[in-house]
């Protein structure tokens, strides 16, 4: 029995290229991690995105592997891509083998999923169970699906959907993610994630998240429930990276780690404890931020912070039910800067609601804040998000428009174009919005002083080749 996990391409084909770095496509090394522990098989994993390859290699890759099960990880923008590699597995190499879908898009819309005539199944919301179970039952030969929690599946022309899978209550029993199925030396962070040049690997340390943001989809997939892994399990495999792969770098996926404060600093206490020589960068809310936290988390070696700020304007926050204040924001910087921990924000311009004023509001907002660097998107309704609802009912979104469209760095024109502005002027004041934080005198000469290294000009060249490609691009 072979199994073949795939991480499919996009950004080689369509996107922002370099843009993101080249993360490691975590849900399949828990996936793998947890599978090889349940059945007895042979895995694989083929990052094609990290690989930088096209559909000719991909499948002069699957001639010769000729697999049994075929697994993909599939968000909205791949989904395409996924088809056709789906098509070119079973049209036109013949091979007698299952595919399956997991991950978002699948998630949020199983049905169009499995109306592709190459596509058998699709796994719903957390994976790891429902595909080793599937997986097993295909090893059997066993074709009673209705007995596997969280398909979708085919049977007889008709489409069928099970009962949803209940959640891992306890993260603990999830073996670690499987590392040694990657070449880890094809994973590096984007510039504005990167610490240092030495081997960075994501890690999670909770699932979910608990609020109702219009614009992100997590609800959808996680139904804002919180789940945390203990803090000596989490340790146990930051040691595990330390000691198998010299792993010192790390950063933590959590949609928040610093939500829940009395976990966090219980986390950090161990690190501190155990003199674990690690580095790190996690994602925060601004309110989730005081100085008690901070103070710990630095001496724990978080280095980083990056926070989703997304507006300068207190009336569109309050429309994305961010359920914050820009002061908020504004004293977070300051309290991660006082602790020595540099500070990354993420803005998105064109929300409900947004006009040029409220724009002009962002950007003075981001260059009124001591960041470290900054990132402005034009807001993208990411299917299963409430704001894909609204701009669908709104009919902002066309029947007939490409899932490719649907990334938050895109060379695709903006989705999501409302009455106040045209996507000319989103475009236009998205690389505003870049221009004036990072040009500013000031801002290049501290980075400047920043270079100590060749390594640090190199991140710095990275950046800059962004910039460049970002100030290109046409609405």
């Amino acid at each position: 029995m072979k199994v073949i996990l795939v991480n499919p391409p996009y950004i080689n084909f369509e996107g922002m290229k370099e843009s993101g770095g080249h993360a490691m496509p975590f849900n399949l090394a828990y996936l793998a991690g947890y599978l090889r522990n349940k059945v007895d098989c042979e895995i694989k994993i083929l990052d094609t995105e990290a690989l930088g390859i096209g559909y000719k290699e991909i499948k002069d890759y699957f001639a010769h592997e000729r697999p049994d099960v075929v697994g993909f990880t599939c968000l909205s923008p791949t989904v395409n891509h996924v088809f056709k590699i789906c098509q070119i597995i079973k049209d036109e190499l013949k091979l007698d083998c299952v595919t399956i879908l997991g991950g978002t898009h699948p998630t949020i819309l199983p049905i169009e999923v499995l109306t592709n005539p190459f596509v058998d199944f699709a796994v719903i919301g957390e994976g790891e169970v429902t595909f080793s179970e599937l997986v097993q039952a295909v090893k059997d030969k066993r074709t009673d699906w209705e007995n596997i929690s969280g398909l979708y599946f085919k049977r007889d022309g008709k489409i069928i959907g099970n009962l949803p899978r209940p959640m891992i209550e306890n993260l603990d029993e999830i073996p670690f993610p499987a590392r040694d199925l990657f070449d880890l030396k094809l994973y590096r962070s984007a510039p504005t994630k990167k610490l240092t040049e030495e081997q960075c690997s994501p890690i999670q340390t909770s699932r979910g998240c608990a609020h109702n943001c219009i614009h992100c989809v997590s609800k959808s997939i996680w139904n804002r429930r919180l789940r945390y892994r203990s803090a000596n399990n989490l340790l146990a495999e930051i040691e595990e990276c330390i000691n198998k792969y010299n792993i010192k770098e790390f950063s933590i996926l959590d949609d928040n780690f610093t939500l829940n404060k009395k976990r966090a600093i219980e986390v950090c206490q161990k690190i501190i404890d155990k003199k674990l020589p690690i580095a790190w960068i996690c994602f925060s809310r601004a309110d989730t931020i005081d100085d008690e936290l901070a103070s710990i988390m630095s001496k724990a070696g978080c280095k980083k912070i990056s926070l989703g700020l997304e507006s300068g304007s207190q009336k569109i926050l309050d429309i994305m039910r961010k359920q914050t204040t820009t002061d908020k924001g504004r004293q977070a910087v300051a309290i991660l800067r006082h602790h020595n921990i540099l500070a990354h924000a993420s803005f998105m311009l064109g929300n409900i609601g947004e006009t040029i004023e409220t724009i002009k509001e962002t950007i003075n907002f981001a260059k009124s804040l001591d960041l470290d660097n900054a990132t402005f998107f034009i807001t993208c309704p990411v299917p299963g998000s409430d704001l894909y609802y609204y701009a669908k009912d709104e009919g902002f979104i066309a029947s007939d428009t490409p899932w490719e469209a649907f990334a938050p760095l895109t060379n695709t024109s903006p989705l999501l174009v409302q009455k106040n502005l045209t996507a000319e002027e989103l475009v236009y004041w998205q690389k505003r919005g870049f221009r004036e934080f990072y040009l500013r005198p000031i801002y290049v000469w501290r980075k400047l002083k920043q270079i100590n290294s060749f390594d640090s000009l190199k991140t710095m060249f990275e950046g800059f080749r962004i910039f460049v490609r970002i100030m290109i691009k046409k609405a």
